[in-house]
């Protein structure tokens, strides 16, 4: 009887041990498939992207400015020479003849009237400024310059300014002063009354001469 209680009593325990195992290994089999069922099924880490709050300084720009070309300066002014004129040619400037103080005879003596005028070309009466330019022969005697010369200032003995100048050459008393600055025309006067009386001038010349008004 006592033999028959161990076996059974041992094998109880074999079986006991057996069911222990077979938990055990069930268990870890269990935990095992959790484990894997969790890796499959877990979720995918989200994608996730770095972002620096701290702005990146922009790279440093080469910037390249164009200096100002200085405008070129311009060049520098020419003056125009004077034209010469042709070999042989000649010119004349046309003075004024104003009606009104040519209306009588200026003399009795030989002149010609290249100029006469005035400070008022539009009044019909003598200004009080008069100037004027007589041609003469080259040959005429000082006798016939120095009466003409007082002719001319007695009859415009009212004028406060007079001017007269009388050249034995025509054109060099229509020439042009500025080619050899008057010295031709300077070269041809051959008689002059010049009279201003607020400036106390009263003169009468003949081939350089002064003669007493």
């Amino acid at each position: 009887m006592a033999g028959a209680g161990e076996r059974l009593g041992g094998t109880r325990r074999r079986v006991f041990l057996a069911g222990v195992a077979a938990g055990l290994a069930v268990a870890g089999l269990g935990w095992l498939g959790v484990a894997q069922w969790r890796r499959a099924f877990a979720p995918s880490p989200a994608n996730v992207r770095v972002v620096s709050t701290i702005a990146p300084k922009p790279a440093a720009v080469e910037v390249t400015r164009a200096e100002a070309t200085p405008a070129p300066s311009p060049p520098p002014a020419v003056e125009a020479e004077p034209e010469k004129p042709p070999a042989g040619a000649t010119y004349e400037v046309e003075l004024p003849v104003y009606d009104k103080l040519v209306a009588a005879p200026l003399s009795g003596e030989p002149h010609q009237v290249l100029g006469a005028w005035d400070e008022d070309a539009q009044s019909s009466r003598a200004g009080e400024r008069r100037a004027f330019v007589l041609a003469v022969s080259p040959n005429q005697s000082d006798e016939s310059l120095e009466a003409l010369a007082r002719d001319v200032r007695a009859r415009n003995r009212d004028a406060r300014i007079l001017d007269v100048r009388i050249y034995d050459d025509a054109g060099a008393a229509r020439g042009p002063r500025v080619i050899d600055s008057g010295r031709r025309a300077r070269a041809h006067l051959v008689a002059e009354v010049q009279r201003n009386e607020a400036a106390g001038l009263d003169v009468i010349r003949v081939r350089g001469h002064a003669l007493q008004p």
